[in-house]
């Protein structure tokens, strides 16, 4: 007889409990994000300088809001995991250095939006190589932070194969993880987030400012990235359904297969079109 598949909770408020609270530093940057992007917003609004035929504040939005989401992603799957995996110290130094690169990258994205200059790709002054140098390394160091998180819920997960929502999420930040780390590492070897130069009339995605005749590296980065989200809703979904656990854990891998495979082959192809 085939097994229901496990309700998996997720427990927001898990932060609070006791010897936990570094958890705590998640939801704080959060509403970091969520400050400066409604500062920005605002700057947005009034400002009218333009970088790279698109408003300076631009970057410093997407990127607000990108690491925001991910603070949150973290923040809620955290919550699947026992309390006694939050009281380690690998996880407490887990936890700060995401914050303290996710922090340190939107921080210098707005001073060199306000500055009117890039903060990717810019290589005029030595103080502007450094720094997308150290932008490089935060950014491993989010991903490397999302697929441990990723490892743990999965491991954790192999105590109790029904839990289909917990399986699904460590698939998408641990998947997520590897494919943002190839798509981010052959765009930052590049001159720019293009294959090839779009022409200048090429349309372009509203406020995303993606280049939809195609060679713009940064849409399956995009897709890349949130499947760190994609999959944990998706085996939410499958949670709720009235299937057996292994019904379920067939979908979330056939699709987690198909998603990368698709946009892998998506990314080569932008890679070589141009």
């Amino acid at each position: 007889m085939k097994e229901q598949a496990t309700q998996s909770t997720i427990r927001p408020e898990a932060y609070l409990e006791d010897g936990t609270k570094n958890f705590n530093l998640w939801w704080q940057a959060t509403f970091l994000m969520l400050g400066l992007f409604i500062i920005t917003a605002i700057f947005w609004a009034v400002d009218q300088r333009q970088l790279d035929n698109a408003s300076v504040w631009a970057k410093p939005l997407k990127f607000e809001s990108s690491v925001a989401l991910y603070f949150i992603t973290l923040a809620l799957l955290s919550g699947c995991l026992p309390a006694k995996v939050r009281t380690k110290a690998t996880w407490r130094w887990a936890t700060r250095l995401s914050v303290g690169a996710g922090i340190f990258e939107v921080i210098y994205i707005v001073l060199q939006a306000a500055r009117g200059r890039a903060s990717h790709y810019n290589s005029e002054t030595p103080i502007e190589i450094t720094m997308y140098g150290l932008m490089g390394v935060g950014a491993v160091i989010l991903v490397a932070v999302s697929f441990y998180l990723g490892w743990l819920l999965y491991r954790d997960y192999r105590k109790d194969k029904n839990d289909v929502f917990k399986l699904a999420s460590a698939y998408g930040l641990m998947i997520g993880s590897v494919l943002t780390l190839i798509t981010a590492a052959t765009m930052s070897s590049g001159t720019s987030h293009f294959a090839g130069t779009p022409a200048i009339d090429s349309l372009r995605v509203p406020i995303l400012g993606w280049v939809l005749s195609g060679g713009d590296l940064r849409i399956p980065h995009f897709f890349a990235t949130h499947l760190m989200q994609f999959l944990p809703l998706y085996g939410l979904l499958l949670q709720r359904q009235v299937i057996d656990a292994e019904t379920a854990v067939k979908r979330i891998r056939t699709f987690s297969l198909l998603f990368s495979a698709v946009l892998l082959l998506w990314f080569a192809i932008s890679l070589i079109a141009n």
